[in-house]
């Protein structure tokens, strides 16, 4: 039987078994993909830097090694950064908690039992410094995961250059898949550059307000609010957790909410007004799809999809938007009407 001569109820059931084993495989696979995909995002968005050295005479070997040790020397400083105001943290948990105890005991004229109120048991020293003591006893799978990473973006970056003529030549430079896959390169760049700018907006802002509003260690929910806004909607959510617990205890259910409002305001700001302006049509997506993305992502892939789900999402736009029979569903991926 030819594919021509299947129904087309028998054609979409085919396909999307089809689409189900592979995501099944994928997501057995992830130990070992995550990695991969993550040093191919890195790859891909350093290019340009490996590129601009080589054009000058820098030896590729030279310049890929100056890439990784660029990219190392940054995830240790955010490193340190976060272990020195972590550990400020974790010595103040026994004094937030006892202001906590007592604003509880002060419910108790309201009719409130303040055994009924356990919230201090999410900020506990005791319980903090143990999920910390449980990541630090994964440090050294972390380290030599990172290691791989680092190891493979540089092997990447010096074979970018030879698997990309490779598609060139067997694809055809005309080929729609071919220009999708050199888009894509261009789009993870401008993706990367414009969450950045926006996700700085947020950060700064949040950590400034923070700061005037007189919440401790507003530089480190500052820092986080910046990092976990590269996880659309559900990131800065649980950034603005920290910060609220200690408006809270430090100035009361006032100081809270008006915390949750300003963050909520300035996440809007950035991602209504801000972003739209900076964004290019590519990345411009629907919040459906984006909201999505995260969730769909994160449950094939874990932690590695959750940070990666905006660019393999954008990967999956251009590889459907590559074929006249999926054209349509990659344009309805795009939050408004496609530019001419």
């Amino acid at each position: 039987m030819t594919g021509e001569s299947l129904s087309p109820p028998a054609r979409i059931a085919i396909v999307g078994a089809a689409v189900v084993i592979v995501l099944a495989g994928v997501r057995a696979a992830t130990p070992i993909l995550g990695p991969f995909l993550v040093a191919v995002f890195f790859a891909m968005i350093t290019a340009p830097a490996m590129a601009w050295m080589t054009r000058r005479g820098v030896p590729p070997v030279i310049a890929a090694g100056t890439v990784v040790a660029g990219l190392i020397g940054v995830l240790v400083g955010a490193a340190l950064f976060l272990g020195a105001a972590l550990t400020q943290f974790l010595l103040s948990l026994p004094r937030y908690r006892a202001a906590l105890e007592a604003q509880a005991a002060a419910l108790a004229s309201y009719g409130i039992d303040p055994g009924s109120i356990r919230i201090w048991d999410y900020i506990d020293q005791g319980t903090v410094v143990r999920e910390v003591a449980g990541l630090a006893r994964q440090v050294g799978s972390i380290a030599f995961d990172a290691f791989l990473v680092f190891i493979a973006i540089g092997f990447l970056l010096l074979e970018a250059p030879r698997l990309a003529s490779g598609l060139k030549r067997h694809l055809g430079a005309e080929s729609p898949l071919y220009r999708h896959f050199s888009q894509s390169g261009r789009l993870l760049i401008d993706y990367v550059v414009v969450r950045t700018k926006v996700n700085l907006v947020t950060g700064v802002g949040t950590g400034l307000f923070l700061y005037i509003l007189g919440v401790e260690f507003a530089a480190l929910w500052g820092f986080v609010a910046f990092v976990l806004s590269y996880v659309p909607y559900i990131g800065l959510v649980a950034a603005a957790i920290p910060p609220t617990l200690l408006a809270l205890v430090g100035i009361g259910p006032a100081g809270a909410v008006t915390v949750i409002i300003a963050i909520a305001l300035i996440d809007a700001a950035a991602e209504n007004l801000i972003f739209p302006q900076i964004a290019s049509q590519g990345l411009n997506l629907s919040p459906f799809v984006v909201l999505f993305s995260v969730v769909f992502w994160g449950l094939i892939l874990g932690a590695v999809g959750v940070f990666l789900a905006i660019p393999l999402t954008i990967a999956v736009k251009l590889f459907l938007e590559s074929w006249d029979e999926t054209r349509w569903i990659g344009e309805l991926m795009d939050a408004g009407d496609r530019r001419e």
